[in-house]
């Protein structure tokens, strides 16, 4: 009998040895895999994550930067995969990321982002007065954000060297098509004519100022002529059938 008893007592102990063990491996399993982030690495994960997921939507030259969490939230723990998610209908220019975790104990935070598209576009250098030819040494290129930017911009200088500008420019203005004549009432033009694959070229007196893609009249300086042409280029005019 007593034999039997210490037999029992034994086994009792070498099951609660084991469940001791059984217990402390798997604290130690989950304890290895708990993850800690820092509000700044969290901030960081964030903006990857936006950049990945929008890469297909953003331009070359946008910008996305998140609003830095705030240091006094502290650490956060996580025993899963990082959860992050947009709003079903989201602004392209400003929106906020839940990010969130379910395990050990479920949090989840809101991180402000703002996504910013930028262009290089041709710039004043100087002042100068209506009438002024424009010349490569007036203009710069810069890059401004596109919310900001209206109407027909210019992105190449060479595009407008020539041209004259119909209203005062100042310094850093943004050039518009519209402020230019890229043929002005008077000044002698290249014509090109286009027909059934064939191409000629002639000059002519424009009778009205006009800019890119405006019908001007032009009088052909052989014929006398007065004909309707296309303005496609600084003094150069186009004639399609």
């Amino acid at each position: 009998m007593k034999k039997y008893e210490n037999f029992r007592h034994t086994t009792a102990l070498i099951t609660l040895l084991c469940l001791s063990l059984t217990l402390s491996a798997s604290a130690f399993a989950e304890q290895n895999t708990l993850a800690s982030y820092s509000p700044e690495q969290l901030t960081t994960l964030t903006e990857n994550w936006l950049n990945d997921t929008l890469a297909s939507e953003l331009s070359a030259d946008t910008e996305v930067s998140v609003t830095p969490l705030d240091t006094r939230i502290g650490d956060k723990e996580c025993a899963n995969a990082l959860q992050f998610s947009l709003p079903a209908s989201y602004n392209p220019r400003q929106t906020t990321v839940q990010l969130s975790c379910d395990s050990p104990v479920a949090w989840q935070l809101f991180i402000s982002a703002k996504i910013t598209e930028y262009l290089d576009l041709v710039v004043m250098r100087q002042n100068i007065s209506p009438g002024t030819v424009i010349t490569a040494d007036m203009l710069e290129i810069e890059r401004r954000e596109r919310r900001l930017v209206r109407g027909n911009i210019v992105q190449q200088p060479a595009e407008i060297i020539g041209s004259k500008n119909k209203r005062s420019l100042s310094v850093g203005q943004i050039i518009n098509l519209q402020d230019l004549c890229l043929v002005c009432r008077g000044d002698i033009v290249t014509i090109e004519i286009n027909n059934s694959g064939l191409s000629v070229t002639a000059t002519g007196v424009v009778q009205q100022d006009g800019t890119l893609g405006a019908i001007v009249t032009v009088r052909n300086q052989q014929s006398g002529r007065s004909i309707q042409a296309e303005v496609v280029g600084v003094n150069q005019v186009q004639v399609k059938f």
